[in-house]
């Protein structure tokens, strides 16, 4: 279960400015007024603070994912423009999106492995044209709502619609390069009415889950159900870190802590292939004050010096790992990030979890700790970018994980 690497991007074709005005015409084709105009109208935002009314009226599940407070911290901790749609049927609002805009330069990509030719080639594109990517929802976490709507006033298939013509509208304003559609409403109808607006899927991509048994009550319960040879090395890596003092952070203690926190943070994200954005110092402190006891930071202690941590969403039947960070100078000596891992399988377990979500990258690691991977469904759709430089995005992002994890099965019954 490995990256597609011989996929193409379609040639560059141009957004259609009038495409939100065309699925507008057709939303309300229906209505009786003489002034369909002025019954059905959209307005696209920058800030949150614009649209709060309207959004607290569509978010009736209250999901904190689209609340004001959410959005409004998020628009400034993660560093990005960020662009609100609001859709309104006679004076009421119908649907909410929100979009954010980031710029792509060479600094987004770890280049010292590249061939010296292509790399400058690639390096100059990047930072002469200054790509940017408009992206729904929350770029820096998978399975998040990026929109509510009224269901009785809107189909799926409509609201979908409705925030692909909004993001064609956007990235035509912005000059981006490229369009990618996530965690939107899917169907079968809407998969083939974006590809038929030329968006397209050139690489798989995929998220690491793993089930959490209800008979495992702790840690070693799961230890007790590995094979010979992943409990071995289980409890090699717990003896590594047997030195370190775990605790859980306070809303004071990550605010105490927190340029440690983002100094251990920057270690991880700059030995990464890609780096989407890197949030500002206050990330995770303002998200442990928004969500309170919903959001966990576990802290990785020696003596009294922080040399390791995790963040985690806690939600009804998951505990799903955000970012972690640690001292590459003391990981091979503690296991670090493998204890992380532990750690945050531990954490599920002991908070009655079905599920451990544990994100994208480092496959090998979690496979080997009993996750398996999950496909996500996005659509991507570019603009003007030389087909030599579409091919080496697709070739740089499949081979991120490609040949480099294998699909494994520690636990007994498996």
């Amino acid at each position: 279960m490995t990256r597609h690497s011989t996929a193409t991007l379609l040639n560059p074709i141009g957004y259609d400015n009038c495409l939100i005005s065309a699925c507008l015409k057709k939303l309300f084709c229906g209505t009786s007024t003489k002034n369909k105009t002025e019954e059905s109208e959209y307005t696209i935002s920058n800030h949150v603070a614009d649209v709060k009314e309207d959004l607290e009226k569509l978010n009736k599940s209250g999901l904190l994912e689209l609340s004001y407070a959410y959005l409004a911290k998020t628009e400034r901790s993660v560093g990005v423009k960020t662009r609100y749609i609001v859709v309104h049927r006679k004076g009421e609002p119908v649907l909410f999106a929100y979009f954010q805009l980031f710029t792509l330069t060479s600094d987004n990509f770890n280049l010292k492995k590249d061939a010296g030719f292509v790399k400058g080639i690639f390096r100059f594109f990047l930072d002469l044209k200054k790509v940017k990517v408009l992206i729904t929802g929350n770029g820096l976490r998978n399975e998040t709502p990026c929109c509510c709507y009224d269901e009785s006033e809107l189909s799926k298939n409509e609201a979908t619609e409705i925030i692909a013509a909004a993001a064609e509208k956007i990235a035509a304003d912005e000059h981006a390069a490229a369009v990618i559609l996530k965690d939107i409403p899917v169907s079968a109808h809407a998969k083939k009415w974006l590809t038929g607006m030329a968006y397209n899927a050139p690489w798989e991509d995929k998220v690491m889950a793993m089930a959490v048994s209800p008979s495992w009550k702790n840690l070693q319960d799961y230890i007790g159900n590995l094979s010979r040879k992943y409990k071995t090395r289980a409890n090699k890596i717990l003896a590594a870190g047997a030195d370190l003092t775990i605790n859980e952070l306070t809303d004071k203690e990550v605010h105490q802590h927190e340029a440690r926190i983002d100094q251990l943070f920057r270690q991880v994200i700059d030995n990464q292939s890609f780096v989407l954005t890197r949030p500002a110092p206050s990330h995770f402190t303002d998200l442990k004050k928004l969500y309170g006891d919903a959001f966990e930071v576990i802290g990785f202690f020696h003596k009294d010096e922080l040399v390791a941590f995790y963040t985690a969403f806690v939600t009804d039947d998951a505990y799903e790992l955000y970012y972690v960070g640690f001292d590459y100078s003391h990981n091979t000596q503690y296991q670090l990030y493998f204890n992380l891992l532990f750690s945050g399988l531990e954490r599920a377990i002991l908070r009655g979890k079905h599920l451990l979500k544990l994100g994208r990258t480092s496959f090998d690691a979690k496979a080997s700790l009993g996750a398996k991977p999950t496909d996500i469904d996005y659509f991507i759709k570019t603009v003007n970018i030389p087909s030599a430089v579409s091919k080496w995005f697709i070739n740089y992002f499949s081979s991120m994980e490609d040949s480099k994890w294998k699909q494994r099965s520690p636990l007994k019954e498996a």
